[in-house]
């Protein structure tokens, strides 16, 4: 009983902070009248789950329109709303030009305004979700770029949004902490598939390229996004097989100080996905990667004699890898 008292109250303090909108009756020109109350519903569904308003949807009872706009301030004003939006919906040949303006009761300058252009019906979704998370704001919904409210007038430009797969390739370097080596350069191909709300796929990577330390690997990978922008920023991990050869170089003697093993290994990191899911993603990245084998490695080291003895050592290889990648969607 306590929590549902909790959850009516702040659900009465929500809607009591948030400012209350007058949506006029939709104009509409050259479309049914149908499509005008499926839009204000719409519009109310998705300015209200935003939190900044709450929305006051007009009817024709209330004898205003959008080419009266002292009536529509009145009625505003008549309501308990602060603000109150125009909108107009004009069908041109096989688009529709849509237009919203938002107002203060107190001024009859739109403090917000906004105009996009709709395919056909089913673009009315994803406009209205933009104007949503926009109104109000210094951002336009012509320039947002959330890649799950896209038109079919936009998936119609070429490399725009629309794809969920990635098949690239990465350049980059290794840079070792153990055991003391160069810069190892190297290149690793990526397949994966972004459900929106987190990324998976496999990533398989050779890096020591003409280097005494070399490095192979294949994980299974995730990552999680922060957005859904075309610009997202992500961070994520994975695990897998790897292998390492190292050649300590030593020239001693007739035996061989060269190591191969192979084991468990993995990475985490976090990187920037830009141009997301377009038809060409650019995608930065920095890993810290580790090996849960260890590899051997031999030093020479003079002893006191005058000689030289051979030290051997071993260690799971671990570094920071650094990775540019460029990807095709589909």
């Amino acid at each position: 009983m306590k929590k549902i008292l909790f959850a009516m109250l702040a659900l009465a303090v929500s809607l009591f902070a948030a400012e209350k909108v007058y949506l006029a009756p939709i104009s509409l020109v050259g479309m049914h009248g149908d499509y005008g109350i499926v839009s204000s519903k719409l519009m109310k569904a998705y300015i209200e789950d935003d939190g900044r308003y709450v929305l006051v949807v007009g009817s024709a009872q209330d004898s205003v329109n959008v080419d009266n706009q002292s009536g529509v301030r009145d009625k505003a004003v008549s309501l308990g709303c602060s603000k109150y939006i125009l909108a107009e919906f004009t069908r041109l040949g096989e688009n529709v030009l849509m237009s919203f303006k938002l107002y203060n009761t107190d001024s009859e300058a739109p403090v917000w305004d906004d105009r996009l252009k709709a395919a056909n019906p089913d673009d009315f979704d994803p406009i209205i979700q933009r104007v949503a998370r926009n109104i109000g704001t210094k951002r336009k919904a012509t320039t947002d770029d959330d890649i799950y409210s896209v038109t079919q007038k936009e998936t119609e430009e070429p490399t725009r949004k629309g794809v969920s797969s990635y098949l690239g390739v990465s350049l980059g370097g290794l840079f070792a902490m153990q055991p003391d080596v160069d810069a190892l350069a190297g290149v690793s191909v990526f397949l994966h598939y972004d459900f929106g709300y987190l990324l998976a796929g496999i990533d398989a990577g050779f890096y020591g390229i003409d280097n005494q330390l070399e490095m192979g690997n294949i994980n299974l990978s995730v990552y999680y996004p922060f957005g859904t922008r075309a610009l997202t920023p992500y961070v994520g991990g994975g695990i897998g097989i790897g292998y390492t050869t190292f050649d300590s170089e030593i020239e001693y003697g007739y035996d061989c100080y060269e190591d191969d093993r192979g084991g468990l290994s993995g990475f985490l990191g976090g990187g920037l996905l830009i141009n997301r899911n377009s038809k060409l993603l650019l995608n930065l990245n920095v890993r810290y990667v580790l090996n849960f084998y260890k590899t051997k490695n031999w030093e020479v080291r003079k002893n006191d004699m005058g000689g030289v003895n051979i030290v051997q050592k071993s260690h799971a290889i671990n570094g920071l890898m650094i990775n540019f990648g460029i990807a095709r969607g589909f």
